[in-house]
This record gives structure tokens, sequence and C-alpha cells, in this order.
């Protein structure tokens, strides 16, 4: 019978004693990180509809600064606006490419449509998103040719 004089062997490894693991010497590939680098570069370039939860939330603080520079709003006005706008989101308000008017080319928020802003007596802004009413009933026309004459159609009943 043969034993395996390898099992009960330590092996060495060169470790520095003070715990700190030396460089990573692993394979690197250039291609991968000029890929993430280049999705990186094209993410926000891409539609209002097209972007992620994550993408939408960094361009509506990005929107959220710009107002506050562009209205003189105070800190405290713009944090509420943002939070608004999360709420929205969250809501499924700013999903669409209608309501949001998105250039992929500034990569910039120009305009959220039904947004409004009201200032109170003692100069605080209100903000407020004017949800629109959808009509979900479709109604459609009968056809052409009715069935024979006493039988109702779908439409009538």
């Amino acid at each position: 019978m043969q034993s395996n004089t390898w099992r009960n062997k330590t092996l060495r490894r060169n470790v520095d004693l003070s715990g700190n693991p030396g460089p990573w010497k692993g394979p690197t590939s250039e291609a991968l990180d000029n890929f993430l680098n280049a999705e990186v570069n094209e993410a926000y370039k891409r539609p209002w509809h097209r972007l992620e939860r994550g993408l939408r939330l960094n361009r509506l603080n990005l929107f959220a600064e710009e107002e506050k520079k562009r209205l003189g709003l105070s800190d405290q006005d713009s944090k509420d606006l943002y939070s608004l706008l999360v709420k929205s989101l969250d809501k499924k308000l700013l999903n669409s490419k209608s309501t949001v008017n998105y250039d992929p080319v500034k990569e910039r928020i120009l305009e959220i449509k039904g947004l409004v802003m009201h200032r109170n007596a003692e100069e605080r802004v209100l903000f407020q998103i004017i949800e629109r009413k959808t009509n979900s009933i479709t109604f459609r026309k009968p056809r052409a040719s009715s069935p024979p004459t006493g039988e109702p159609t779908k439409i009538d009943k």
C-alpha cells in the first residue's frame, strides 16, 4: 500500500508577516478595461426611457442642483424638490419620455412636464407634479358589416 506523503506536508507561502497582502498579480485584460470605460462614458447617452434607475436618480439630482442655481433656491427647497422627484419616479410618473424632456447629447434633463412651483408667504418654494389623468377606456366603432337583423352586437349589449 502506497501512502500519499504530500498530504502531510505544509505548503509554504511567501506572506508578509504584518498581514498586508502583496499586490495582486492576477491576469489583467486591457480589452475588458476598455469595454467597461466605454460603457461608463456611453451610459448617459441613451434616451430617458432606456436609463436604469440609478442613472435616472443621478440625472434627477443634477436637475435639482441646476434648478437650485437657476431659481436661487435654498438647500432645503432643493432637497424637497429632489425628494419629490424621487417619489414621482417611484410612482412611475417620470418613466415616459414624453414627461421628461431629456437631451442625451448634453446628458441633462431640460424639462419635466407637469412640474409646478409655488412660493408661499414665508418665501418657501413648494413643488408639485401634476398627474395626467389617463382614460383607460377605449371606444371602438362597430364593424361596417352588421349581423343579421334582430341580433344585438357586442357593443349594443
